[in-house]
């Protein structure tokens, strides 16, 4: 009988060992289409009612209310037209409830590495199936770069009346200072697809916000900004 070194033994019982285990879950085409259609669904409504504003040079600070107001609504029908959860996050955000859980955090680096490799941003995306706890979900993200009417209020030369709306309302800002192309965060699609060994639950409709609208608001609603000279 022939013999074996210990250490081609231990190579072939890894490489039957890896031949033998179970294959990943991947993620459904049909869910990949569904987060993609997301992002563009929002892609679309910004570039329609914030980046067209500020291409026709509207005054910053009421497109900037304009933003603060409708996006978190648009997230909100979006995802329960396609009954997902769709958010925007990044590794550093405006509004705290923007941050990243560990994953998304973990895509962010990556994106970020790959972009400092010499990667075009433009193909990044990743789509995963992961366990959280008893739910298996579906995880999708794609990074978002800054465009130059991003920069009104997120680059490093900032109107200051929108300086002081973010130091009244966001005083942990940490979305500030980028500039044009740089990744300022990413769309991210989560969907539970099962809890144990059952199907997910039905879908529950995310409720409309009770946050006033800037055109709705009376004083102690919002903070003043001081009028353009």
């Amino acid at each position: 009988m022939q013999a074996f070194a210990p250490q081609y033994v231990a190579w072939l019982a890894a490489l039957l060992l890896t031949a033998c285990a179970p294959k990943a879950e991947q993620p459904s085409p049909t869910d990949i289409q569904a987060a993609r259609r997301a992002a563009v669904e929002f892609e679309l409504r910004l570039k329609r009612e914030i980046i067209g504003r500020l291409e026709r040079e509207e005054d910053p600070v009421a497109v900037y209310l304009s933003y603060a107001d409708h996006t978190p609504d648009w997230g909100r029908e979006i995802s329960n037209q396609l009954e997902l959860n769709f958010s925007r996050t990044a590794l550093g955000v405006r509004n705290p409830a923007n941050a990243p859980d560990a994953w998304e955090s973990e895509q962010l680096a990556l994106f970020t590495f790959y972009m400092d490799a010499g990667l075009d941003p433009d193909t990044f995306e990743i789509a995963e199936i992961v366990q959280e706890g008893e739910e298996t979900v579906f995880r999708w993200m794609q990074p978002v770069r800054m465009q130059d009417t991003c920069l009104v209020c997120h680059g490093e030369a900032i109107d200051p009346r929108i300086m002081l709306l973010l130091a009244q309302e966001y005083p942990l800002d940490e979305a500030s200072g980028y500039a044009e192309g740089q990744i300022g965060g990413a769309y991210s699609v989560r969907k539970v697809l099962r809890v144990g060994n059952q199907p997910a639950p039905l879908w529950q409709p995310i409720p409309e916000p009770q946050t006033p609208l800037a055109d709705q608001r009376v004083p102690g609603d919002a903070p003043l900004v001081t009028p353009q000279e």
